[in-house]
């Protein structure tokens, strides 16, 4: 439990909580980005296909079709991928700003209650002094 508590102190918070809406906006931007490039090479997909189709004279033109058929059903893999893990950094980044929302509230309670500890131990050493005067 004091390591957690040690690296819990030694995270630059103001910082966190200053960079988390950046984060936050990089990932929405990112995910956007990639949405727009699969929709992109899709439509590129499509029409190299049917390029290739056409042409199809000879065993080396043949295998070069087939090689960029799997290349090009490996882009798509690929891609797939890169969205789904975009989607997964967005939901992250998305988590990640409302941690640091809740840690600010947090700090926030933290100060209200020291404060009120501080005044309530004034209060208590007046009364205790006062009883010891009288």
């Amino acid at each position: 439990m004091a390591i957690w508590m040690t690296a819990l102190k030694i995270i630059p918070w103001a910082d966190v909580l200053e960079s988390a809406p950046h984060i936050v906006k990089a990932a929405k931007r990112l995910f956007s980005a990639t949405k727009t490039d699969a929709s992109i090479f899709a439509e590129s997909s499509t029409e190299s296909s049917t390029e290739s189709s056409a042409a199809t004279a000879g065993s080396s033109l043949a295998n070069l079709n087939k090689r960029v058929r799997l290349l090009e059903a490996r882009l798509v893999e690929l891609s797939d991928e890169q969205k789904s893990s975009t989607e997964l950094i967005k939901s992250l980044a998305e988590q990640n700003a409302l941690v640091v929302e809740a840690i600010e509230v947090f700090r926030v309670r933290i100060k209200i209650l020291l404060t009120l500890c501080i005044v309530l131990i004034g209060v208590l050493a007046s009364l205790v002094f006062w009883l010891v005067m009288n």
